[in-house]
């Protein structure tokens, strides 16, 4: 990746979770982590986010994780890898038809 970070984690040499730069803004490098359906809760997650928090501290970046209120599971991957709450701001749902 030429500006961002990024790891995967392979289990027999499939990708079962990506943790990566979503977007990047100066020094700030936006996290979107993903594991495979079959492959969550094997700690697979906070494997990759650690290794990418690891990165961006090596290399004097800082890293932004947002998610929703009620998606608990990324909130305490978030808190697992050192982040804490830094600020919260409305988000609002609407349907398309």
């Amino acid at each position: 990746m030429q500006h961002g970070v990024g790891y995967v984690v392979t289990r027999e040499e499939e990708i079962v979770c990506i943790c990566l730069s979503a977007f990047v803004e100066g020094n700030t490098h936006a996290i979107d982590i993903e594991t495979l359906e079959g492959h969550r809760k094997r700690n697979y997650a906070a494997l990759a986010a650690q290794a990418y928090m690891n990165e961006c501290n090596d290399r004097g970046l800082r890293s932004y994780w947002d998610c929703s209120p009620d998606n608990i599971g990324s909130i305490r991957l978030a808190h697992g890898a050192g982040l804490s709450l830094d600020f919260n701001y409305p988000v609002y749902w609407y349907s398309i038809s």
